[in-house]
């Protein structure tokens, strides 16, 4: 027959190695021999919260406890139990017990301070108590690095991070190699605003623990802040021109992650990371491709995450199949909500793109709405002479802010440019301050103006109207007067005339700026310069973006954008059908005739 000594020994060495059913049973073969028994109670309970069965657990140490109430061990492990299941107010009680027992017991000191921690979330005087524990530990046990890292995370985030700092070296001064300890100090100095110390933290504990997802995840994190390519973090050392590295490393760390078991936020992360990297014209094909992959995963597991919507409709643009990105982005909006579409700029984005050729067909015969909602007139017209038209439209806000600015530079050179301003909704003091500029720039300068009540429509698209309605105005002048007209932005800055071709409008039926980032079909095409000749096919062209922008306003859908993606959708659909169109193309902010001072500063 076994004895009662080496039962326990065989049930303790099952324990310790891992074969939790053959333990628990001889540990229940202890119990049916002697009911008694606190230490076997006590290792049951132990086993049982091991393995998930907690209220099981609470039971069993409790009637351990019941028969040998000065057993510290007994008081520790209930504590941790207690803390674990989320009361630590009980499970400092019980903690403080184990250590009136056994004051020298560093883990149960080690064990309260974490409980108290935990209470110092809501009640900051806990805080100090928690790091006595702590220091009572490193006391009893100087090697105990555990209470040394628990006091640095405890402090990382509050208002004395160098003392968060110096707990953290300590346990790295124990333990040197350990990722838990380097987590932590990245932590720490995210949370103090250091992120490039957070980078050097996070970067240790991945290299110690490669294969955890988490490690490589939260560096990732770290590399986007200390980037300075988030708009929340900015960071005046850090210029755009910095910022690709940095955003494909941390595009290749979360996937990484992924790769090893991170979870939904480094997932959720992964994406929208991508739309910034996007967005800036930094993400590569080969990443988006890889990206794009994983978020058809994604919408079957989680059909209302936007980014990784746009990631997918961002890898067919790229693969020239705007048509299918264009259906694709449709159909997954399907079911927003208008509230939460507008909500979403991805979303808002992508909705803005028709270029089935059904819905681009049907254009040559619509008749917007939204042109004649309004009451447009034209105190000045432009003369019948004078070549091309530098066209702006603004509201009275914006024309008060650049007006000035912009009209010293566009007319400054003579014989120069004409320009004529389009104002939605002027004031009194808009429309004499206009009346008395024109007639000092008799022949250079004429206006218009609008009235029209935006409130009906849904709430941004009054600022995208200020910006589409230029193509209206755009479309009268070319009738108007047969002279080539230019639509550009009001905070954009003339420094020299066009020249002789573009001013008459020879030998090119349409002309562009294109950033060829490739960030997206609505940033393609940049309508800060856009002209058009008094051609054929540019009237056509004109004519048919005109239908496009009005049908977007009046089915309730224009948002931001709207003025970009509508000459990018109707220019790819007439290349794509092989119609023939002069064309001539222009760099992204690197025309010998304008610059763009406010856009080059973002």
């Amino acid at each position: 027959m076994v004895s009662l000594s080496e039962a326990y020994a065989i049930a303790i060495g099952h324990h310790r190695a891992g074969r939790m059913g053959e333990a628990a049973g001889v540990y229940r073969a202890i119990l049916d021999a002697d009911p008694r028994q606190a230490d076997a109670l006590h290792l049951l309970g132990v086993l049982s919260g091991q393995t998930g069965r907690v209220g099981n657990a609470l039971s069993l140490i409790a009637q351990a406890i019941a028969l040998d109430p000065e057993a510290a061990d007994y008081h520790d492990n209930l504590g941790s139990l207690r803390r674990g299941d989320g009361d630590a107010v009980r499970a400092a009680g019980q903690h403080a017990r184990a250590l009136a027992l056994e004051p020298a017991r560093a883990k149960a000191a080690f064990h309260r301070g974490l409980a108290l921690g935990d209470l110092g979330r809501e009640d900051l005087g806990r805080i100090g108590e928690a790091l006595r524990c702590f220091r009572v530990a490193l006391r009893v046990d100087p090697g105990y690095g555990a209470a040394a890292l628990a006091a640095g995370r405890l402090l990382a985030g509050g208002p004395e991070p160098a003392a968060a700092e110096r707990w953290l070296a300590h346990a790295l001064a124990l333990a040197p190699d350990s990722a838990d300890g380097w987590a932590a100090v990245g932590r720490a100095r995210l949370a103090a605003g250091q992120a490039d110390g957070a980078v050097t933290g996070y970067d240790r504990a991945a290299r110690l623990r490669p294969g955890d997802g988490a490690a490589l995840s939260n560096l990732a994190m770290a590399t986007l802040q200390a980037s300075g390519a988030l708009p929340e973090f900015p960071r005046a050392d850090r210029p755009e021109a910095t910022w690709a590295e940095p955003l494909a490393r941390a595009l290749d760390l979360f996937l990484a992650a992924l790769e090893r078991g991170a979870g939904e936020v480094a997932e959720a992360a992964l994406f929208r990371t991508a739309v910034l990297t996007i967005h800036r014209g930094m993400l590569d094909d080969a990443r988006l491709e890889r990206i794009a992959q994983r978020a058809r995963d994604r919408r079957r597991r989680a059909s209302g995450d936007g980014a990784a919507a746009a990631c997918i409709a961002h890898g067919l643009y790229r693969r020239g199949r705007l048509v299918a990105a264009s259906r694709f982005a449709r159909r997954y909006l399907r079911g927003w909500s208008e509230e939460a579409i507008r909500a979403d700029p991805q979303a808002a984005k992508w909705r803005q793109v028709d270029a089935r050729p059904v819905f681009l067909d049907a254009l040559a015969a619509y008749r917007p709405r939204i042109a004649e909602t309004g009451e447009r007139s034209m105190p000045v017209p432009p003369a019948a002479e004078g070549g091309a038209i530098l066209l702006v439209s603004v509201d009275s806000g914006y024309w008060r802010r650049f007006g000035g600015w912009f009209l010293s530079h566009a007319l400054k050179d003579a014989p120069g440019n004409r320009v004529h301003v389009h104002i939605v909704n002027p004031s009194a003091e808009d429309r004499a301050e206009l009346d008395r500029r024109c007639a000092a720039q008799s022949g250079r300068l004429s206006w218009s103006l609008e009235r029209i009540d935006l409130s009906v429509h849904a709430p941004g698209a009054g600022t995208t109207y200020y910006a589409c309605a230029r193509f209206f105005v755009a479309l009268d002048l070319l009738e108007r007067t047969g002279a080539p007209v230019f639509i550009t932005d009001i905070d954009a800055r003339s420094t020299a005339p066009l020249p002789p071709d573009l001013r008459d409008g020879a030998g090119w039926d349409l002309t562009i700026m294109r950033d060829r980032r490739a960030r997206g079909p609505f940033d393609d095409i940049i309508v800060s310069f856009l002209g058009v000749a008094p051609t054929a096919v540019g009237r056509e062209f004109l004519g048919l973006v005109c239908a496009y922008i009005g049908c977007f306003f009046d089915r309730g859908e224009a948002a931001w954008t709207l003025d970009q993606a509508a000459p990018y959708a109707v220019l790819h659909d007439w290349i794509r059908r092989g119609r023939t169109l002069r064309l001539r193309e222009q760099e992204f902010l690197r025309l010998p005739w304008f610059d763009f001072p406010v856009k080059g500063e973002g």
